[in-house]
């Protein structure tokens, strides 16, 4: 694929050799930099049956992967994950300018991204969009709803330099990145065939979902 924009996926996804193995070559980046409007504190912070939504997506990472990155412009709120840490290069661009430092501050040339407020992050969907054999630089599930979703996502670090432009810009939307670079959509179909994987792009932006979550475990 020589040019950018947005595709399905085909019969994109190699095996991977075992299921309980780190996935190589791809740094875990969690996005903690919100404001949080609609829950009027830090979401990330809120524990859910004793534990931070960060600490959750932290661990759920960092069973998966050998590096993870937390973009954060406040780490001292942070300092009890112990991973490293990377502020915004762009403070007040949005979550394109969190994802655009998690790409600069990764070690390896994908990245996976995930928003700090998913804790029921679903490892073998992880796995399926990390192992997708593509020459893709986004790899972006569908929600049930048709919707993208791209802070559940991998992205290849030589997508940088786009992300900055965009942002140097203006924009603030990924949408307009992905459709930018080579971008592959995972079908809701597919991300179906995994048991219980549509509950990974569960987000807690509100204190009813908040309540809700707190139900659901």
């Amino acid at each position: 694929m020589d040019s950018g924009g947005i595709s399905s996926g085909r019969s994109g996804m190699r095996t991977a050799a075992s299921s309980m193995a780190k996935i190589e070559g791809v740094t875990g980046v969690i996005l903690a930099g919100g404001v949080s409007r609609r829950m009027g504190k830090n979401k990330a912070l809120l524990k859910l049956n004793g534990i931070p939504l960060v600490e959750k997506v932290y661990l759920a990472l960092g069973a998966l992967f050998d590096d993870i990155v937390l973009v954060t412009n406040t780490p001292d709120e942070y300092s009890f994950l112990p991973c490293r840490t990377t502020p915004d290069i762009y403070p007040g661009a949005g979550s394109i300018a969190g994802l655009h430092a998690g790409m600069a501050a990764s070690n390896t040339e994908r990245i996976f991204v995930a928003a700090c407020d998913m804790p029921f992050l679903n490892a073998d969907l992880v796995r399926m969009l990390c192992n997708y054999d593509t020459e893709a630089e986004a790899v972006v599930p569908l929600n049930g709803e048709g919707f993208f979703e791209p802070l559940h996502a991998v992205y290849a670090v030589t997508a940088l330099d786009t992300a900055r432009d965009i942002i140097e810009n203006g924009d603030k939307s990924i949408l307009i990145l992905l459709n930018r670079i080579r971008t592959i959509l995972i079908s809701y179909q597919e991300v179906r065939s995994i048991a219980g994987a549509e509950e990974s792009f569960r987000n807690i932006n509100t204190p009813e979902e908040f309540t809700a979550a707190q139900l659901r475990t």
